[in-house]
């Protein structure tokens, strides 16, 4: 049976790790296993090879280096055991399609590139069963009208969110058997966060207020994954997206708008389930 706390305790000593020259034998014997068990154990668990998952991490806290600080690339290769510049700009533009040094002139710290560390939270979710399995679809043309709030980390204003829409909907006499939707949109480098629309479809029977913002959403062929758990929970899948099943498909986000489907009668809890929809390309 896969020893999910164990992972996250190699995952511990890996992240302590980052700038020192380490091994995947080093990793295996922090946590008591034979090289071939433990890689076994990690990649089940992780979805990432234990070597792969340490330049990933490397390369993620490079990035924020070099956005966070005025340090030479070179200084910054060498501190996460990048022998030379040559061999960090390679693997640096594998991972985020620029080099450094454009990094550094437009890059942002953005969660949908940069890999965020593995949790014991991440990987019990990754562990639930199919429910991250993506089916491809074709969405059609939505036209949505509701609220919209500017998240950064705080993601409690979702759930503010969430009470002044449902007022806004009960104070117009709207019906309640409405499916709900959520729009993620990534404004650009400027802007730290994302934008969140929660809204409805228009129709005829709907009495939007005056103070809703509408917004087309064009059709598009999409990926669509089951996001089962708590509202607060969005962002472990959301990671399993970007940072695990983009990279391992071979595929890149076209769109900078995530699509959330709660459906009618949602209710948020461990058992919720909410379609996460997203525009891929090769």
């Amino acid at each position: 049976m896969l020893n999910i706390p164990l992972m996250a305790q190699a995952i511990g000593f890996i992240e302590d790790h980052l700038r020192d020259d380490i091994t995947v034998g080093d990793m295996a014997r922090a946590v008591s296993l034979s090289v071939y068990y433990f890689c076994r154990s990690f990649n089940q668990a992780a979805h990432h090879t234990p070597y792969d998952y340490l330049m990933r991490r490397r390369l993620a806290e490079a990035a924020r280096d070099l956005m966070q600080t005025d340090r030479k690339i070179i200084e910054i290769a060498f501190d996460y055991q990048f022998n030379n510049p040559e061999t960090f700009a390679r693997a640096f533009k594998r991972v985020f399609g620029m080099q450094p040094n454009q990094w550094r002139k437009q890059g942002c710290l953005d969660r949908r590139l940069i890999m965020p560390r593995l949790t014991l939270a991440h990987l019990q979710h990754m562990s639930q069963g199919p429910y991250l399995r993506p089916v491809l679809i074709e969405r059609p043309e939505l036209h949505l009208a509701g609220l919209m709030t500017l998240v950064q980390e705080d993601l409690t204003v979702i759930d503010t969110l969430w009470g002044w829409f449902n007022h806004s909907i009960g104070s117009r006499g709207n019906p309640a058997d409405v499916d709900l939707y959520g729009v993620l949109q990534y404004p650009g480098p400027e802007t730290s966060g994302c934008f969140h629309l929660l809204g409805v479809p228009l129709t005829e029977a709907l009495t939007p207020d005056p103070l809703w913002i509408g917004k087309t959403l064009p059709m598009q062929s999409c990926a669509r994954f089951i996001h089962k758990g708590l509202r607060r929970d969005l962002p472990l899948t959301l990671d399993y997206i970007y940072h695990i099943w983009l990279p391992q498909a071979n595929l890149t986000l076209v769109s900078p708008i995530i699509l959330l489907h709660y459906r009618q009668g949602f209710e948020d809890s461990p058992d919720a389930e909410t379609e996460v929809l997203v525009e891929v390309g090769s």
